[in-house]
């Protein structure tokens, strides 16, 4: 047991949060951002994009290697030289049953046509383009840590609700029994009030059991055990910008200029033409040094060391159509490219447009929510008292209570959509919540100085 809380206390000061009080959206967001696969993934990709330009470098660089050779062969050759006596005669291998070369070559590009300059440009711009893939990765993370944070107040809070409504048909099905004790009210008030109380408990455990599955998606999103205890801080009051400062004119300009995914869209394109330069430069011909230095066994015809400094002109003449398949290839790959951005465009479009639009009427429900609430809360009070003062029925009660714990389920699901919505606003525009509030506050603050002219 011991050791078991010493892993929980070494848990918590890993990730730097306490869990015993509520967590912020902050400090989920922070969290899910160190510890969630899919950042990983978008990492490793990057670290992958990088190493494939370092290779592309490497190609324009000197090379050298060092190779070594053990040969045993046959049938061996040697003659024999007659020398002045007393000399013995001399035999002189030409060909010997063992030789050993160990060379040294040195290898460097002169000219290559344009090729390794495109290689390296179309490198640089896929980095480029797994950079905007990483922010795009982690604005998608935040936003759906942002839902997943929503999703459970919105979850408390409906539990509330169905909690509050088993409490006011408790409250009922007391005053019938009393009223049915002193004889002023029929059995049957008790035995509605009965079904109700019955009906609202198992709205309150379909509600609960909402929670708990609300906590366990938050849970999975931040790479703890779904099961695991987690409370989250109130949200603030959404704000309420007027229609003339939701434009999705504006708000499609910093869209087109800030998501990442565009970004990344344009990188790709620049990648894709340096493909194409690439195929065209393959056409060019090759000019390299290549300077060897070897040693090796010495025979009758060769010394024990050689070295060689050469220059190679490589002219491409014929390749059965292969340059010209590949350059059509890439041209295509460049076309598909250029598509995929335009259908990106359109969908980011689309996607302001869906955002901007549900953020009004997110607001709009928000309003009709609470106003529809208070009705109900008064309605509600009404009916309470005139049952109890033995003017009214208690049908009217429990009418009034099922619309009070609607109304109060409406304002609830309201206010965390509007929630949910302005984070889809901010994930559409590619902005930050900070830069996107400050974009509402100066479009208000820029309509009150043009009313004020007026």
């Amino acid at each position: 047991m011991r050791r078991l809380s010493l892993a929980c206390v070494v848990v918590s000061l890993a990730s730097g949060i306490s869990f015993s009080q509520p967590m912020t959206l902050q400090e989920c967001v922070e969290i899910a951002l160190r510890t969630h696969p899919q950042i990983r993934l978008a990492l490793s990709q990057r670290e992958a994009s990088v190493a494939r330009l370092r290779q592309a470098q490497a190609q324009w660089r000197p090379e050298l290697n060092l190779t070594g050779t053990q040969r045993q062969q046959g049938p061996t050759v040697s003659f024999t030289v007659p020398l002045p006596p007393p000399n013995p005669p001399r035999e002189i291998s030409v060909v010997r049953p063992s030789t050993q070369l160990l060379n040294l070559e040195l290898r460097q590009s002169i000219y290559d046509g344009g090729r390794f300059t495109a290689n390296i440009r179309s490198a640089r711009y896929f980095v480029d383009a797994s950079d905007a893939l990483l922010q795009a990765t982690r604005a998608q993370l935040v936003l759906r840590v942002t839902e997943a944070y929503a999703d459970v107040l919105a979850a408390q809070a409906l539990e509330e609700v169905a909690r509050q409504s088993v409490e006011r048909v408790q409250v009922v099905l007391k005053t019938a029994k009393a009223r049915l004790e002193a004889g002023v009210a029929p059995r049957f008030d008790v035995l509605r009030a009965e079904a109700e109380l019955a009906a609202a408990q198992e709205q309150l455990l379909t509600a609960q059991n909402a929670v708990a599955l609300a906590k366990a998606a938050l849970n999975q999103l931040l790479g703890r055990p779904t099961n695991a205890p987690i409370e989250v801080a109130p949200l603030p009051e959404p704000i309420t910008p007027s229609s003339e400062a939701l434009q999705t004119e504006t708000f499609l300009t910093q869209a087109l200029a800030h998501r990442p995914e565009l970004r990344s869209a344009e990188a790709q394109i620049q990648a894709a033409q340096e493909r194409v330069n690439f195929a065209k430069a393959d056409k060019n011909p090759l000019l390299f040094l290549s300077s060897n230095y070897q040693r090796q066994t010495a025979t009758g015809f060769s010394r024990d060391y050689a070295w060689s400094v050469n220059l190679i002109v490589q002219f491409p003449i014929f390749d059965s159509g292969r340059r010209e398949s590949v350059l059509q290839e890439q041209e295509a790959l460049l076309q598909q490219a250029l598509a995929q951005r335009e259908q990106l465009q359109r969908q980011i479009a689309l996607e302001v447009e869906q955002a901007v639009r549900n953020y009004q009427v997110a607001l709009q429900r928000l309003n009709t929510a609470r106003a529809a609430l208070a009705s109900a809360e008064e309605a509600f009070r009404l009916a309470r008292v005139r049952y109890e003062a033995g003017v009214g029925t208690q049908v009217e009660v429990l009418d009034a209570q099922v619309a009070l714990t609607q109304a109060r389920a409406n304002e609830v699901r309201a206010l965390y959509d509007a929630h949910k919505a302005f984070a889809r606003l901010v994930y559409a525009t590619g902005l930050s919540e900070a830069e996107v509030r400050k974009m509402l506050a100066n479009a208000q603050g820029s309509e009150a100085d043009a009313l004020a002219r007026r």
